[in-house]
């Protein structure tokens, strides 16, 4: 490592610099400002995204989301829940073969429709649905708000100087005339920018699938009402069988942003070549219109306006490191994959909200430097079962061709007739359209993964206690999710009864960075020692005591199943609503024991027996 630079050469000096100004690098710096940190971003293009992009927020995302005051107004710019509630599988748009314009099946996806109990029963946010080229400048004008001038786009990271005690940035000024440099001084940067830049720099390798397809996104503005049979569809996926006998695949996905379902004014159309094959890449703009208006088989007269094209190579990998040194890599600078599932954006968003809060107690004295090796250890076995998952999740949703009887490559005549008898009225038909039922109910594991969004753990980390106790079982699919207040779990979500009003236990945190306390009916020794090391160690930590007579009322009983204690127990959360330590029955000595645990919580020490 190289020597610090002297502070003359420096312009800004902040405690940590963003690099890219996408959803994860915008979260980062919502939750830095919420927590009290100074930071600057820098994103090398002019403007947030000008594409629509990822859209399906989940549950989890929201929940941090609301956790920093953004999700109402999430909710009230996306599509309302009644049009985001199914996926659904159309044979084609238009045209006037006896199998064009049929519906191939129809599911209830991502918390909507059949899925809306299950899902509220594990959150108290619903899913949103906003695509990123909304989203983003929603979550650039909060930025902005709570850290006015600490967001600068159209401004490029060139290189990276670490030392001892901190990291030197030189940044490009694309904005200005002459495009200056200038240096930034940060103890620490969190990189969000994609892998464009940092990664290489810093030398750290992605593992996993390279390159196995190149995905096209349109951007346009079209009327496609007249061709939609719902309403709710999150997503419509076109499986059209062409002149020539191949079936040929198009996502049509309504982007509102004025009126949604299938009158949306604005649409992502999505489909994926092959690398290496005729018109994958290189495909230019014309070519590439011409091809989905014959997969949707729109009427040639049909005015569809095209806002954008882009391109980009579908991967799966993971980067070998999270961190090196001072730098933190989130989002899809961390891992990518395709878009399936829309877990990606999600998780960058999360990653952001397990880094933020560490890094805030490290800045600010209350942890130890150890905490931040945490980051690593917990998000990247999630962000490695997200990638595989995605990946098996995409080539999932095409296997259902088997069942139609198409045969990539045979006579066109062999698959016109496929196709005409998956549909005719006779014992044959409805034969066929029974298997494609079956094939298609597979893509549960892509379109209602509760487990998979919810489920993952953090106690094989090293940060939390352990208490003993087995895990629940888990389900292979990343269907069901188990709610579990075992240390290294998410806090199970609960309605609780505060002051007569009804409080959802993720909503118990009074403010970003607190930790949070949730004692039985008889467990006044926790609040005292908990008011007591409040104070000693310059935390916030919002202790209650959940009985017939404490602060909080479990007026229905939910809590009590959960949490796994009896009413001299107690359950102790960390800032990013995951259970830290729970004592199952009376502890003797509550004081030491808290402080024990909070001190391995913030990496000043570790639970025993590891």
């Amino acid at each position: 490592m190289s020597t610090p630079q002297a502070d003359g050469d420096i312009e800004r000096q902040v405690p940590v610099l963003i690099v890219g100004g996408g959803g994860s690098g915008l979260t980062a710096s919502l939750a830095l400002s919420d927590l009290g940190v100074e930071s600057l971003l820098v994103e090398r293009h002019p403007s947030t995204s000008v594409q629509p992009k990822a859209h399906i927020l989940n549950a989890r995302t929201m929940e941090i989301l609301a956790h920093h005051k953004v999700a109402e107004d999430v909710y009230r710019e996306g599509a309302p829940p009644e049009n985001c509630g199914a996926m659904v599988w159309l044979s084609s748009l238009g045209g006037d073969a006896p199998y064009d314009r049929k519906v191939l099946y129809r599911t209830s996806a991502y918390g909507g429709g059949d899925l809306a109990a299950r899902y509220a029963a594990a959150s108290a946010q619903p899913h949103a649905n906003l695509g990123q080229r909304w989203l983003e400048p929603l979550l650039r004008r909060h930025a902005e708000q709570r850290a006015p001038g600490s967001l600068l786009f159209h401004h490029e990271l060139l290189d990276l100087d670490e030392d001892t005690t901190g990291v030197t940035a030189t940044v490009l000024d694309r904005s200005s005339r002459d495009e200056r440099t200038f240096r930034v001084r940060a103890s620490y940067v969190i990189a969000a920018d994609g892998g464009k830049t940092i990664g290489r720099l810093r030398g750290i390798p992605m593992e996993g699938t390279p390159t196995f397809l190149e995905w096209i996104n349109l951007h346009v503005r079209a009327d496609f009402s007249p061709f939609i049979p719902y309403d709710d569809a999150v997503v419509n996926r076109v499986s059209s069988l062409s002149d020539d006998g191949t079936l040929e695949h198009c996502g049509v996905v309504p982007m509102g942003p004025d009126h949604w379902g299938r009158h949306s004014q604005e649409w992502t159309l999505m489909f994926s070549r092959a690398p290496g094959t005729p018109g994958a890449a290189d495909l230019d703009d014309e070519t590439v219109i011409k091809m989905v208006r014959r997969t949707l088989k729109l009427p040639d007269d049909h005015p569809m306006d095209v806002e954008s094209i882009s391109r980009w190579p579908v991967e799966g990998t993971v980067a070998q490191r999270f961190r090196t040194g001072r730098v933190f890599l989130v989002g899809d600078a961390a891992h990518r994959h395709p878009p399936s599932g829309a877990l990606g954006l999600n998780t960058g968003i999360q990653d952001a909200h397990n880094l933020a809060w560490k890094l805030a107690h490290v800045l600010a004295g209350t942890a130890g430097e150890a905490l931040l090796d945490s980051y690593e250890a917990e998000r990247r076995p999630v962000a490695q079962r997200v990638v595989e998952r995605a990946v098996y999740s995409l080539f999932n949703q095409i296997a259902f061709t088997a069942a139609t009887g198409v045969i990539q490559g045979a006579r066109p005549e062999w698959n016109r007739a496929q196709m005409t008898a998956l549909f005719s009225d006779t014992p044959d038909g409805e034969t066929r359209r029974t298997v494609l039922r079956e094939y298609f109910d597979t893509n549960r594991i892509t379109t209602a993964h509760l487990g998979l969004e919810m489920g993952y753990e953090y106690g094989d980390a090293g940060f939390v206690v352990p208490d003993r106790t087995p895990p629940p079982p888990t389900d292979p699919l990343g269907l069901e999710y188990r709610q579990t207040a075992r240390p290294g779990a998410r806090l199970p979500h609960a309605w609780l009864r505060h002051r007569d009003q009804r409080v959802a236990t993720h909503r118990l945190h009074t403010a970003p960075g607190s930790f949070l306390l949730l004692a039985g009916a008889r467990g006044d020794a926790w609040l005292r020692a908990a008011q007591d090391l409040a104070a000693r160690l310059d935390l916030r930590i919002d202790a209650y005591d959940v009985g017939p007579d404490g602060a909080l009322q479990d007026t229905d009983g939910a809590w009590t199943r959960l949490r796994g204690h009896d009413d001299d127990g107690v359950v102790v959360v960390r800032p990013d609503g995951f259970v830290l330590a729970r004592h199952l029955t009376r502890c003797p000595d509550p004081s030491p024991a808290l402080e024990a645990a909070l001190r391995v919580g913030l990496g000043l020490g570790r639970p025993e027996g590891r």
